[in-house]
């Protein structure tokens, strides 16, 4: 099964402006069932109701026919169910939710398309590809900062990203890639199905639908056009000193050898965006005076170095004791706060289950937070959730 994905990767490897017209077909039973065992299985369900177990009890039976469905042009995407998760600013932002049939083949979708786009994303990329993840992007902002002459930094937020992605210029740059119309036609679909609220449909004409399989990809797909690409071949060679780039979906951090390097990106940026329907977040859009020269200024002036955040982690440089440049990662105040809180929560709608239930699931949660905020400088910021989820289910134990 996968001899024809790897095919598709060498030629598209070898060619940067082939298209490809014929790969509806890799969309395989095999392929669909591998995707459906690949699913989250306790995860929620969309407007269908449809559960993992229930579709997994005729399994073998239901791929086949949604392959005849998707094979035939009679698959049609489901609306989309629309559920809010609170954000760190008290507001709240929208998830929308796939039935399952629907995420089953979006995955498999995914894995062809990655096949094509895994050879044209750029290494600056970091966020939902195969093989990277947070920790990789941690690490090459570590490296850029404490090996390359940075003296300033600027972070990137992109105001609403997945819903102000314009779906025609989406299609377009797919398009540059993928020409076959059946594979259009689904993700056509998946990005305007609507959403399902309080018993409403909602339409919109832009955006994909945070929380689809496949509108990850498709997000990196826009900003790979709009920003990666862009910042790589038209800005750097218009630059006096180095520059570098690191995205992790639609959060992203220039950094610059020279401040008014830095000055001149921050004034086009938000015009490039406006042509692609997308807005800089006027406040958390910022410029940060970072690095050695940034640090011996901030000392000789009796105050602290600027710091920034970046993938929850709020980035300090330091000086190690030999007097190199290191940078020391901590967890967000806010994200601290907030984890702890919805501990609090948790244990406070399962005081009455079972005790060893409770620790049971307190260490799986408390694991979660570890693989995410193990960092090497983040020691004591973990000992003190620890500690704050013990000094939490004591007080509920009591």
């Amino acid at each position: 099964m996968s001899t024809e994905i790897d095919r598709i990767a060498e030629l598209a490897k070898q060619d940067p402006k082939r298209r490809f017209f014929s790969i509806a077909h890799l969309l395989t039973v095999e392929r669909l069932y591998a995707a459906f065992r690949g699913l989250r299985k306790d995860a929620s369900a969309g407007v269908d109701g449809v559960s993992y177990q229930e579709y997994e009890a005729n399994a073998e039976r239901n791929i086949q026919a949604l392959h005849e469905r998707l094979k035939d042009g009679t698959y049609q995407a489901q609306p989309l169910r629309r559920v809010y998760i609170p954000k760190e600013n008290g507001k709240e932002r929208p998830i929308s939710i796939p039935a399952l049939e629907d995420k089953i083949a979006q995955k498999a979708m995914v894995e062809v398309l990655n096949a094509i786009y895994e050879q044209d994303f750029l290494r600056c990329s970091y966020g939902f590809r195969p093989g990277l993840g947070q920790h990789q992007a941690l690490d090459e902002v570590g490296r850029i900062l404490c090996t390359r002459p940075i003296s300033c930094v600027l972070e990137l937020d992109i105001t609403a990203y997945f819903d102000s992605i314009v779906r025609s210029l989406l299609v377009e740059m797919v398009e540059k890639r993928v020409s076959d119309g059946s594979v259009l036609q689904l993700i056509k679909k998946w990005i305007s199905v609507g959403a399902i609220e309080d018993g409403r449909l909602l339409v919109s004409d832009k955006g994909t639908g945070q929380g689809q399989t496949i509108s990850p990809l498709l997000a990196n797909v826009y900003l790979h056009y709009v920003l990666d690409e862009w910042f790589e071949n038209v800005v750097k060679p218009r630059l006096r000193g180095k520059a570098y780039e690191i995205r992790f979906a639609d959060d992203g951090l220039l950094c610059f050898e020279y401040k008014e390097d830095a000055e001149k990106v921050l004034n086009v940026l938000p015009k490039r965006f406006a042509k692609f329907g997308l807005t800089l977040h006027p406040e958390k859009t910022r410029l940060v005076d970072f690095g050695r020269e940034a640090r011996v200024k901030a000392v000789k002036q009796g105050r602290k170095p600027a710091t920034f955040d970046f993938l929850g982690f709020t980035h300090i440089c330091a000086r190690s004791r030999r007097g190199k440049i290191i940078v020391h990662v901590h967890t967000v105040r806010k994200r601290q706060r907030r984890g702890l809180s919805a501990i609090a929560r948790w244990c406070q709608e399962h005081r009455h289950d079972p005790v060893h239930e409770q620790q049971t699931t307190l260490n799986q949660k408390l694991r979660g937070h570890y693989q995410y905020y193990g960092r090497p400088t983040n020691y004591r910021q973990l000992w003190k959730f620890y500690r704050g989820v013990r000094s939490i289910e004591r007080e509920h134990a009591s």
